[in-house]
Formats: structure tokens, C-alpha cells, sequence
């Protein structure tokens, strides 16, 4: 039976040609760039820096941006929490007592890094002017990984009434999936992971303004990230954005995600985006009609929900068993879930590449959700 893949918020069914270069790459370059004199590593050089320049033109940044190659969106975020903190070595610009505001509808990787760093926290939850006063760094989620909703418009409000703030998004679920626009949001920086749009795992990174990167502490100190170390250990730093890249990076990583940037450069997101939310309200109208089914979101390709009777874990299991792959639990954001009143959900979400017939095995799979778990049904 084939596997019908409905959890894309997680990690997006990969783009093939974008995990296909990765191979490529360590079959027919596999060198190590920066400071290499021979072919394959100025070959391998030259793809790091025409990726940050794809990137830029992705998140129509201009050149006051630079891109931070990380893991992820998870590291990108732990960067920017640890590196804005001033500190005797001269970087940073805030205090562990400064403000913070992140929103309640984060994911984990947006409140823990700052949490973990700072004393003065907030989990906004109205973004209004009592939360938001005094607000030396702001982190707002660009679209929720629980219910899809797109906070393009909160952003932007916030901007405009935080004009000193350092102000970033945690852009996981957003780049690819809307439009994208840095110089008009007015942001500081925004993290991201290439695994959500359909690159390899394990490479992201951050669009930050070079006038705050270059105030960013590092978060990992060893090679490539200096130009010079003294006989007593005193290292010279190198430039932004080598500064932020200690060790080797994820170079096969780096080839599958410029080709998965090409891939939607090449494609109007909007577009894509649409017919994605069009499959998923297909599958949201039908779901609604089996007994016990609650659903509590859906926006964009997310559509959350809830049985009645049946733990979401439970719900997940018995599709899996069908072969309906979904997420069910908390989603790494429970803050928002509790406070909602919601607890633990099970979360479909699609992608360009499902089909009708994967919205029909997932309802045919809930529908038999309830008899299978020996709950009797409901209306």
C-alpha cells in the first residue's frame, strides 16, 4: 500500500533534484571550501556564495542582509538569543534584564533560546501595547506550525509600533510556503530551515542585517572562523559572514538547498500555495462529516484536529497503520496548545505533492478511526 505522506509541516516531502545534487556533490566534488586553492574547492566556495545570494533574492532582501548558514531555524534562533547579549569581549547590544517579547503561538525553538538567556521574558498574547512596552527584542512567529494562520499583518503592525526594537521571525512554515517580503516587513533577521520547503535536513540559516551581525557574538568558536590565532590562543576574527561559521559546514546540504531555491524561484508561491489550501479545504469539508471529528484550525496546508474519545495519539497510530502519515501531540508548541484549551491535536499537512487521492485515504482512514479503537459513535 502506498504511504500517503500528511506531515510536511514536520519535514516536506523532499524536491528530488535538490536531494539528487546533494549526492552529486559528494560523488563528484567533496572538498572542503574557504582557503582551498585547488578547482574543487573554489568550486564548492563558489556554490556557498551564490546560495546566499539566491537566499537574499528569495526573501527579497537588499544588500543590507547577509545570510548565516546554520542547521536550522532551531540554531539560527539559539544565535541570535545568545550573540545579542553584551558582554565584556565586546559584542552584543542587550542585557540578560532587557525585555523580550515572543508570541504565544511559538514553537519551542522561538521561546527557549531567549527563556534559557534572559530574565525578562514575555509570551505575548494580545501583541498589544502593554506587552509589547519597552521591548528591546521582539520574535514573532511568520506562520503557525499548529494552525497554519499567516501573521504577515501582525508583523508588520508591530513594526510599526516597535520602531526601535530588534524585531525577527522564526520563518519555518513561511518561506516558500506565502510571500515573503524582508524589506517591506522592516525585520532585523529571520530563521529558517530548508527541510521545510523541500531541501535536505540539516541546513538552514539566518537573513540577518549585516549592521546586527556584525554585533552577534559567535556561538561556536574553532576553524574557519578566524583569520588568525596567536601562539597564547588569541584569535582575530574573521569577517561577517564567516564569523558566524565556525567548523565545516553542511556543503552537500548547501547544493540541495540552492536547488531547491531554484526550484521556487522558478515558481509563483502564491500560486502553489493556493492550490496546496484548496486540497486541504477539500479535505477539511469531508472530515467535518465524520462523527467525532472536531476540527480546531486550518489555514493555509494545516488542518488540525481533534476526535472525539480518542487520544491524538491514538488517532495518529491507527492511520499509520493505514499508511497516513500526520503528527499528533503537541507540535513543539505547547504553550499555545494549553493555552487555547486545546491539549494535544493531530496535525495533516500538505504539500505540492499530494493528490486528491491522499485527501480520499485519509478520510476513508478517519472514518474508521472510532470503530477500530471500539469507541461507539456519535453524532
Amino acid at each position: 500500500m502506498r504511504e500517503v505522506y500528511l506531515d510536511n509541516a514536520a519535514t516536506m516531502t523532499k524536491i528530488p533534484e535538490a536531494i539528487k545534487v546533494e549526492a552529486e556533490f559528494y560523488e563528484l566534488v567533496n572538498a572542503n571550501p574557504l582557503r582551498g586553492l585547488y578547482k574543487k574547492s573554489v568550486q564548492a566556495e563558489t556554490e556557498v556564495e551564490v546560495c546566499r545570494k539566491k537566499l537574499l533574492k528569495l526573501a527579497r532582501a537588499d544588500e543590507s542582509y547577509t545570510v548565516i548558514f546554520t542547521r536550522g531555524t532551531t540554531e539560527a534562533l539559539n544565535l541570535v538569543a545568545s550573540g545579542l547579549l553584551r558582554g565584556s569581549d565586546g559584542f552584543g547590544v542587550v542585557s540578560k534584564n532587557s525585555r523580550v517579547v515572543v508570541d504565544i503561538e511559538s514553537h519551542h525553538s522561538n521561546i527557549l533560546p531567549f527563556k534559557q538567556r534572559y530574565k525578562n521574558v514575555i509570551i505575548a498574547k494580545k501583541m498589544d501595547a502593554r506587552e509589547l512596552f519597552a521591548a528591546e527584542v521582539i520574535s514573532l512567529t511568520g506562520v503557525s506550525n499548529v494552525t497554519g494562520k499567516d501573521f504577515t499583518k501582525r508583523i508588520k503592525k508591530v513594526r510599526k509600533m516597535c520602531p526601535k526594537a530588534i524585531l525577527g521571525v522564526d520563518m519555518a512554515q513561511m518561506l516558500c510556503h506565502t510571500s515573503v517580503d524582508l524589506k517591506a516587513l522592516k525585520i532585523d533577521f529571520m530563521a529558517f530551515s530548508g527541510h521545510k520547503f523541500g531541501a535536505p535536513m540539516g541546513i538552514g540559516g539566518l537573513v540577518i542585517k549585516k549592521e546586527l551581525a556584525e554585533k552577534l557574538r559567535p556561538l561556536f568558536y574553532g576553524g574557519e572562523m578566524v583569520e588568525a590565532v596567536s601562539p597564547e590562543g588569541k584569535p582575530s576574527l574573521a569577517e561577517i559572514p564567516e564569523r558566524l561559521e565556525a567548523g565545516t559546514l553542511n556543503i552537500g546540504g548547501i547544493y540541495g538547498l540552492s536547488r531547491a531555491v531554484d526550484f521556487w524561484l522558478s515558481r509563483d508561491i502564491l500560486k502553489e500555495a493556493l492550490k496546496v489550501s484548496k486540497m486541504k479545504e477539500m479535505a477539511k469539508k469531508r472530515l467535518l462529516k465524520v462523527p467525532g471529528v472536531k476540527v480546531l484550525a486550518s489555514n493555509g496546508p494545516i488542518l488540525t484536529f481533534q476526535m472525539k474519545d480518542v487520544h491524538p495519539h491514538d488517532v495518529a497510530q491507527v492511520l499509520a497503520d493505514s499508511g497516513i502519515s500526520v503528527r499528533a501531540g503537541y507540535l513543539c508548541a505547547e504553550p499555545f496548545l494549553r493555552y487555547k484549551g486545546w491539549g494535544p491535536v493531530v496535525r495533516v499537512s500538505f504539500s505540492i505533492f499530494n493528490n486528491l487521492e491522499d485527501v480520499s485515504r485519509l478520510v476513508e482512514a478517519v472514518s474508521s478511526v472510532r470503530e477500530k479503537m471500539g469507541v461507539k459513535n456519535v453524532r
